[in-house]
C-alpha cells in the first residue's frame, strides 16, 4: 500500500493528525467526488437513486462475503439491530444477552423487548472486554438472541465472532453483532463466521457520510422472519390485504433511502475493497500495536485490553488530567475523543508510523 498517495485522497491529514475514525471518518476525494458527480446527474434530471442504492449494498455484500439478497439498506446501525431484535418471534421466559460495554445503539432496542416478557441478562466485561466463560453462564436454552459489538466502542476489545455463533448456536439461539466500530478496518466474513446478523452504519471506518447504512442477514432466517413494519421498498406484491414481502434481506427496508448517503458510502466501501481489507487490517493492527507499546512504556491507565488477539484500530487511555491532555492533543492538532473510558485514539489505514510517535511524544512532554 502507497500510504503517502493514499493520503492524497485525504486533505485533512494535511492540516491535522486525525486519529478518530471510531467517532466520524475524514472526508475523501472519492466520496466527495461521487456524491458531486450524483448531483451533476439530479440536475440532469438522471440520478437513478435506487440502483446506486443497490449497488452499495452489493459492495458491502463484497465487503463482508456475503451474497447480496443478504443485505438490506439502512439509515444506520441502530435501526438495522432494532428491525433484528423486533422481527424475532420472541415468546415470554426468554432471554437475551447482552453487556455493560455496549453503545447504547445495541442495548435498547434489547431492553424495549422487557415489555414482551423478555429478560435481558447483562454480562460485565473485565479488562475492557467480555469473557468468553461469563458468556457462557449467561446463556442457556432460553436464550434468544447473544448481542455483542464486532469491536467495542469504548475499549477496542474485538470479539471472536466465531466462538460466540457456536456458543449461541448450541443453545438454539442467534447471534446478533453491531460492525460499525469493525466493518473497514477489520476483514470480515460472515460466513466463515457463522454470524446471523451483521448491522453496520456508514460514516465510521467505511468511510461514507452518515445516513446510510447495511443489515446482514443469514439467507436461512429470511423467510422466517416478519419486520415489525412494512414499507413500499420491502414488499414484493403491493396490495390492501396482506402484503407479499420480497424473498429476500430487502424485506426489512422501508421507504426512500438517502440516495447521497449511499452514493457517497460505495465510494468509501470500494476504496477499501481496492486496497484491500486483509491489507488495511494489517496495517491498522501494526499501528495500533506500536501505539499500545509506546503508551504501556510511557505507563498511562490502558482501558483497552493487553491481549494482542482482542486488539483493534481503537486504543483507549486514561491519565491523572485527562481532560488537561485531551485538551493540550487539541490544540496542538491532534483530533481524538474524549470518552467516558478516557481519550480515545482510533486509526486508519491513511494514518503513519511519524504520526503515532508524535502523538506518543506529546502525551510523554504533557506534565502530568
Amino acid at each position: 500500500m502507497n500510504v503517502q498517495k493514499v493520503r492524497e485522497d485525504f486533505s485533512v491529514s494535511k492540516d491535522v493528525v486525525y486519529l478518530n475514525v471510531a467517532n466520524h471518518c475524514p472526508p475523501s476525494r472519492p466520496v466527495q467526488d461521487a456524491i458531486r458527480a450524483f448531483l451533476d446527474d439530479w440536475d440532469r434530471l438522471g440520478r437513478h437513486g435506487d440502483a446506486r442504492v443497490e449497488e452499495a449494498c452489493r459492495s458491502f455484500a463484497r465487503l463482508i462475503n456475503a451474497r447480496p439478497g443478504e443485505v438490506a439498506c439502512q439509515p444506520n446501525t441502530s435501526a438495522g439491530l432494532t428491525v433484528v431484535a423486533e422481527s424475532l418471534g420472541w415468546k415470554r421466559g426468554m432471554n437475551v444477552v447482552v453487556n455493560d460495554l455496549e453503545n447504547p445503539a445495541n442495548l435498547h432496542p434489547w431492553t424495549a423487548q422487557r415489555r414482551k416478557g423478555v429478560e435481558v441478562r447483562t454480562v460485565m466485561g473485565v479488562g475492557g472486554a467480555v469473557r468468553m466463560e461469563d458468556l457462557e453462564e449467561a446463556v442457556d436454552d432460553s436464550t434468544g438472541a447473544v448481542s455483542i459489538s464486532h469491536v467495542q466502542w469504548l475499549t477496542g476489545a474485538g470479539s471472536d465472532l466465531r466462538a460466540l455463533a457456536d456458543l449461541a448456536h448450541d443453545h438454539g439461539a442467534l447471534l446478533v453483532v453491531d460492525g460499525i466500530q469493525a466493518a473497514g478496518h477489520l476483514a470480515v466474513d460472515v460466513g466463515r463466521c457463522g454470524v446471523d446478523f451483521y448491522a453496520c452504519g456508514s460514516y465510521k471506518w467505511l468511510l461514507g457520510p452518515s445516513g446510510a447504512g447495511f443489515l446482514y442477514v443469514r439467507g436461512e432466517h429470511i423467510d422466517s422472519l416478519r419486520p415489525p413494519f412494512y414499507g413500499y421498498r420491502g414488499v414484493e406484491s403491493h396490495r390492501i390485504e396482506e402484503p407479499v414481502l420480497k424473498g429476500s434481506a430487502k424485506r426489512f427496508e422501508l421507504g426512500e433511502p438517502s440516495y447521497l448517503s449511499f452514493v457517497g458510502t460505495k465510494a468509501g466501501i470500494d476504496m477499501i475493497l481496492d486496497l484491500g481489507p486483509r491489507e488495511i487490517e494489517k496495517r491498522v493492527l501494526r499501528l495500533s500495536r506500536r501505539l499500545y507499546d509506546g503508551l504501556t512504556d510511557l505507563a498511562v491507565d490502558l482501558v483497552s485490553p493487553a491481549d494482542e488477539g482482542l486488539r483493534s484500530g481503537i486504543v483507549s487511555f486514561n491519565t491523572e488530567d485527562v481532560k488537561g491532555l485531551h485538551d493540550s492533543l487539541s490544540g496542538a492538532g491532534f483530533v481524538v475523543s474524549l470518552r467516558p473510558a478516557g481519550i480515545r485514539v482510533s486509526l486508519d489505514f491513511y494514518n503513519t508510523e511519524e504520526e503515532v510517535e508524535r502523538f506518543l511524544a506529546h502525551v510523554e512532554d504533557y506534565p502530568n
